[in-house]
């Protein structure tokens, strides 16, 4: 590798390490557990919503192997 490709990307890799320390100090948990519980259930509709979809398609007779597609 580059030595320049290197350096860059070490400085890069040590202002991602600041951000993620700046994040951490100033993490307020209360708003980080209403985060967490949003992603939790939006997980779960997702995946609720999936089920639904392909059981739909395969009572449609439709291929739910490539669903995604």
């Amino acid at each position: 590798m580059n030595l320049t490709l290197l350096s860059s990307q070490k400085q890069h890799l040590a202002e991602l390490l600041e951000a993620i320390q700046r994040c951490v100090y100033f993490l307020d948990v209360v708003l980080f557990e209403a985060m967490a519980a949003i992603n939790e259930r939006f997980a779960k509709l997702q995946d609720t919503l999936g089920a639904a979809m392909r059981h739909a398609c395969i009572l449609s007779g439709e291929p739910a192997d490539s669903f995604l597609k």
